[in-house]
């Protein structure tokens, strides 16, 4: 898991970003560049990248293929024009986030946290999307098409203008969110959870 350890700057909770005793948030501008370089060159160059943290960052144009990332925090930060493809995430924070134009294709995402993110025109394709948790996320012109999205948790949320089309919904937790222009296409919605029965049918 990603370190526990807490910024230097006085009065200051969010954790460390490496290699540096502070967070990305109090880091100087030089501080920054390296911190956001060493990410950048690590999500596409190493196979592995785990126990990284970057709380309030911004990536544009990031290409992620065929890597694991595991146990990181990329809480608060900006993802616009990014793709992830054929990668596999397991237990990584990206709660409070923006995704701007961005593609998840193909990818292996597991007990990871995305509540409270907005997506904007961002797109999840024939991926498992297991026991991952997108409470109380925003989302615009944005789909889940074929994905297995079983055990999934997107309830408290505003989906507006979002497919979930061809996937599969088992146990999918839509309870008290805010359904727009929403379909269930090809998919099982009978097997997820609504508050209300017409949703079903959003």
């Amino acid at each position: 898991m990603f370190s526990f350890k807490k910024c230097s700057h006085p009065s200051c909770t969010t954790y460390v970003s490496k290699p540096f005793d502070v967070c990305f948030h109090h880091a100087s501008e030089e501080e920054k560049k390296i911190i956001l370089s060493s990410l950048v060159y690590k999500l596409t160059n190493n196979p592995i990248v785990r126990d990284e943290t970057i709380v309030g960052g911004a990536f544009k144009g990031l290409k992620v293929k065929s890597k694991d990332i595991k146990a990181s925090n990329f809480a608060f930060t900006v993802f616009e024009n990014c793709e992830f493809e054929s990668t596999t995430i397991l237990n990584c924070y990206f709660d409070f986030c923006i995704f701007i134009d961005c593609t998840f294709n193909n990818d292996n995402i597991r007990y990871s946290v995305f509540s409270g993110s907005t997506m904007t025109d961002t797109k999840f394709l024939d991926s498992n999307i297991i026991h991952s948790n997108f409470m109380g996320i925003s989302t615009k012109r944005s789909s889940f098409n074929q994905c297995d999205l079983y055990y999934s948790n997107f309830s408290m949320s505003k989906l507006v203008s979002t497919s979930f089309e061809d996937s599969n919904l088992k146990r999918v937790d839509y309870t008290a969110s805010l359904l727009k222009d929403v379909s269930f296409k090809y998919s099982n919605p009978e097997e997820a959870i609504f508050m209300n029965e017409e949703d079903k049918n959003s």
